[in-house]
């Protein structure tokens, strides 16, 4: 089995070094590293002199949904890991996916588990919270809507790519939600692998992982529209759809919020009017905000 590992680079990131120097080298398994370096000519070839082992893809400058894109379209492996420039591998997940894909040839995607931490201004560690159940790491659509899509810790068979398709630039704040998405719509097997597979990391410099304050999240838009996609479609199935109206009800009063705290009441004011018009349902479904956040918080 030859498993592939995708990072995303854009010039010479801060925490690069510590992401790569996480892949464990092991003669017993046959892996692939590929970086798609999506910045500058010069930060492009200052890396690939300074790791000459691993494969170097120039991205289009185009961001980087794109550049995953073009790095899951080069990846050769069975089975293909996202590890972004920021996080780290955890030592044993890679063996744990050999043992259990050997087992489980019927698996397509391999859900481990997460620890998200956090570098303190005296340099301590700490971790800031743990995804370490089954309930929590499965593909579900409440676990994929409200909580991390933890694609940085799941092995995903490359067939399934070419079964549901490869990550849409049309989201790019919010791929990885609406490939999972796609990907639990679509029942693709799915077991969970029992051991941590990546740290992700805290920092103010994270597009999804930092405390910043005084910010709209640009991906509470994409979430609208994901959602309405699906919503368009005749084939969902009646609960599947109350799932997806009370998750785009959710997130119509956390854009709001983020609106108003920001100043921009008027726009707040016109998104609440605009959901409440669509769907006459929809101050009910709000109440659905305290699972969602169950969800967020669990093994806090």
């Amino acid at each position: 089995m030859r498993i592939s590992i995708v990072t995303l680079a854009l010039d010479l990131p801060r925490y690069l070094d510590e992401a790569l120097g996480s892949v464990e080298a092991d003669p017993s398994l046959e892996l692939e590293h590929l970086i798609v370096h999506d910045g500058h000519e010069t930060a492009f070839e200052s890396l690939v002199q300074r790791y000459p082992h691993i494969r170097f893809i120039r991205g289009q400058g185009a961001g980087a949904t794109p550049a995953a894109v073009l790095g899951i379209q080069a990846a050769t492996g069975d089975f293909i890991l996202l590890l972004h420039g920021d996080d780290r591998l955890v030592p044993g997940a890679l063996k744990a996916l050999a043992a259990a894909a050997s087992n489980r040839p019927d698996v397509k995607i391999w859900s481990g588990r997460m620890r998200i931490f956090q570098i303190l201004p005296d340099g301590r560690e700490v971790t800031v919270r743990l995804i370490s159940t089954p309930d929590a790491t499965r593909m579900s659509i409440g676990n994929v809507c409200d909580d991390i899509p933890l694609l940085t810790a799941r092995f995903v068979r490359a067939t399934v790519y070419s079964e549901i398709g490869n990550f849409d630039p049309a989201f790019p704040e919010s791929s990885d939600r609406e490939f999972m998405l796609r990907a639990v719509m679509a029942n693709v097997p799915e077991a969970p692998l029992g051991v941590i597979v990546s740290e992700m990391r805290m920092h103010e410099e994270s597009r999804t992982l930092h405390r910043r304050s005084g910010w709209i999240p640009p991906y509470l838009q994409e979430h609208l529209r994901i959602a309405d996609l699906w919503l368009k479609r005749p084939a969902v199935s009646r609960p599947v759809r109350r799932s997806l109206r009370n998750w785009r009800a959710r997130e119509s009063l956390r854009l709001a919020f983020y609106q108003y705290r920001t100043g921009h009441w008027r726009d707040a004011l016109g998104l609440l009017r605009e959901s409440n018009g669509a769907d006459p349902l929809w101050i009910f479904r709000i109440g659905s905000v305290f699972v969602a956040r169950r969800r967020r918080y669990r093994n806090k």
